[in-house]
């Protein structure tokens, strides 16, 4: 098994980024001694391999989702925690946000690295042509991703009745002089689609790690910026693109039937170590992004603690459940849940070839393919679930198809960002909402399809500091 650490040391600086590598101040030039700027290509090639890098903050949104468990006492130290578990719709977000800061603060930070390479590389020493227009377009791919996640983060869910909402930041130069206008939903999602456009031609097949951005990537990247757009025909063309370059499924069943007798006794106190982890290995991977720092900083385990009742949403015999979450009752703190068996750290924030086979499923179903839309979402359940248990979903009309597709693909992305943005867009849509509730010591509580709480507020800090312009909050409360 490939470990992340080690693909970030191989070629990783340590160094300093100056302020003249960004600035029109060419007095900085002189660099002071124990501190470099990139200069060759494997300089920059060393911010993709940065493991820490690759993940998204997502904390809030998996709690928006119903997808992650927290204790009385975790949701009374964080107000903002609170809010997304119990949807308090009455609580003004806007004024006791100073705690989610590390989305939008990690995400410009990367945005400053895609946009270095993007901006440098061409000029960078000891590499072809051919490879520095490479790796500026792969940084074109992480950009893109890097907008997408904080796009469907702070702001309202495109579609034509919103598309000239303001929305993020749209900052395209590494300069810290370089203005970073607050952008329009339309603005920031045409500047994705351009640099997937100017990506693709020139990305590998294979790339060198499963943190660089693969041909496949590029594809499987822009298919889900068409489907966030309800570009459903786009949203197709490009996922068998992908699907082309690579439609392997990941066989969860041989995983478990490999190891069965260790992972059906595991606990949660097991030395995960031992159990082959298939995340980073995995044949689906185009790239590989974590989730949230919580999986990097090893809380608990890789895969973050799952509710009873959202564990109960998966099918008997799904082996997405049971290979990575056993049943945990702690009585003498009156908290059950599902504890993470393994210390994997999930794929949850990179992009897979079951996400396409999705992708494609529910447009087949939207082009009334009712058949091939279900037997494409069946092609990916026959590694999931177990033979014994399993059926064939089958649909009898658009709307039975769609539905069926989102609830099976909730399982597959259960703790991404991905399914969060297909339920801001079906909301959106009114067509096919989706009605969240959870219920707790009894008391049911509800997320309707038209609430607010979809939309994370700006942190008070980043008001208080927009950067070279302002930034006007996105979301009322």
């Amino acid at each position: 098994m490939k470990n992340l650490k080690n693909i970030a040391f191989k070629g990783t600086l340590a160094m300093t980024i100056l302020s003249s590598m960004s600035s029109c101040n060419d007095f900085l030039n002189e660099i002071p001694k124990g501190e470099k700027t990139p200069q060759t290509w494997e300089d920059y090639n060393a911010f993709i391999r940065n493991a820490n890098m690759a993940y998204y903050e997502i904390d809030n949104i998996i709690l928006l989702c119903g997808d992650y468990f927290r204790s009385a006492n975790q949701l009374n130290s964080n107000p903002l925690y609170r809010v997304h578990y119990y949807y308090e719709e009455d609580t003004d977000r806007t004024l006791i946000n100073d705690s989610d800061k590390n989305a939008y603060y990690s995400a410009y930070e990367q945005m400053f690295y895609w946009n270095l390479i993007i901006d440098e590389a061409k000029n960078s020493t000891e590499a072809s042509p051919e490879k520095k227009l490479m790796l500026e377009s792969q940084a074109r791919v992480l950009r893109a991703m890097t907008y997408h996640y904080i796009v469907n983060y702070h702001a309202d869910q495109y579609c034509e009745a919103t598309k000239d909402k303001l929305s993020v930041p749209l900052v395209q130069s590494s300069s810290v002089e370089a203005p970073s206008p607050q952008a329009t939903l339309q603005q920031v999602y045409d500047f994705m689609i351009k640099d997937l456009e100017l990506a693709i031609p020139n990305l590998p097949e294979q790339a060198e790690t499963v943190l660089h951005p693969t041909k496949a990537a590029g594809y499987g990247m822009l298919a889900r910026v068409y489907l966030s757009m309800g570009n459903y025909v786009k949203a197709r063309e490009n996922a068998e693109a992908a699907l082309a370059l690579n439609d392997k499924l990941y066989d969860w069943i041989k995983f478990y039937n490999d190891d069965k007798e260790r992972i059906d006794n595991a606990s949660s106190s097991w030395n995960a170590t031992t159990l082959t982890n298939p995340e980073l290995d995995n044949c689906e991977n185009y790239i590989y992004h974590r989730g949230c720092m919580s999986y990097w900083a090893g809380i608990s385990t890789g895969t973050l603690v799952l509710p009873v009742e959202r564990a109960e949403k998966f099918e008997k015999g799904d082996t997405r459940l049971f290979t990575h979450w056993h049943y945990y009752n702690n009585v003498s703190a009156g908290v059950e849940y599902y504890r993470g068996i393994y210390a994997n750290e999930p794929n949850k924030g990179g992009i897979r070839s079951a996400e396409m086979y999705y992708i494609k499923a529910e447009c087949q179903a939207r082009a009334n393919e009712i058949d091939d839309a279900m037997e494409t979402v069946n092609t990916v359940r026959r590694t999931r679930i177990l033979p014994e248990h399993y059926t064939d979903l089958e649909a009898s009309n658009m709307t039975d198809a769609i539905n069926k597709i989102i609830d099976d693909k909730a399982n597959e992305y259960v703790q991404s960002q991905v399914i969060f943005c297909d339920y801001r867009r079906l909301n959106k849509e009114g067509k096919y909402p989706r009605t969240l509730s959870r219920t707790v010591d009894g008391v049911t509580y509800t997320l309707k399809p038209d609430s607010h709480l979809w939309i994370m507020p700006y942190p008070i800090q980043v008001l208080e500091n927009p950067g070279n312009s302002t930034i006007q909050q996105t979301v009322d409360k």
